[in-house]
């Protein structure tokens, strides 16, 4: 799956597959993660962390159901019943988006109790991405 990230998007130079307790529990229900906290929106997933059907690991079948679900500038999956995979155009990038899929899943998990996690409206998903491009053409994004 690694490979097949490497060969389908020529920008990404670093793939990290793990299985983060947070988001993994979200995989394992088989649900993607909702677009609930601004990061997503800022780190290109404005229609939040898809998630790719089951296939063994390493499988034709697995990378065709990873395949299928990604649109361009999508930078992480879930892979169900086993955990994600996040891309990028550089390691630390990667990183820090496996940490906000994480974080997305974690604070879904804790706003259950409470009514559950809503998301973002589509303008302000925007208008996050948006100002996310500006501190970027400003130089002061952090990565």
């Amino acid at each position: 799956m690694h490979t097949a990230l490497y060969e389908d998007h020529p920008d990404v130079n670093c793939v990290i597959h793990t299985h983060s307790p947070y988001a993994t529990a979200f995989a394992v229900a088989n649900r993607g993660i909702g677009c609930w906290i601004e990061a997503l929106a800022m780190f290109g997933l404005p229609d939040g962390v898809p998630l790719a059907a089951y296939g063994p690991r390493g499988s034709d079948q697995a990378i065709a159901n990873i395949r299928a679900v990604l649109k361009p500038g999508i930078p992480a999956v879930l892979l169900a019943n086993h955990g994600v995979l996040v891309f990028h155009r550089t390691p630390d990038l990667a990183v820090m988006v496996g940490g906000i899929v994480e974080e997305a899943a974690q604070v879904a998990l804790n706003a259950q109790p409470i009514g559950g996690p809503t998301e973002i409206p589509d303008d302000m998903k925007a208008a996050a991405f948006q100002r996310a491009m500006s501190f970027e053409a400003a130089g002061t994004a952090t990565a």
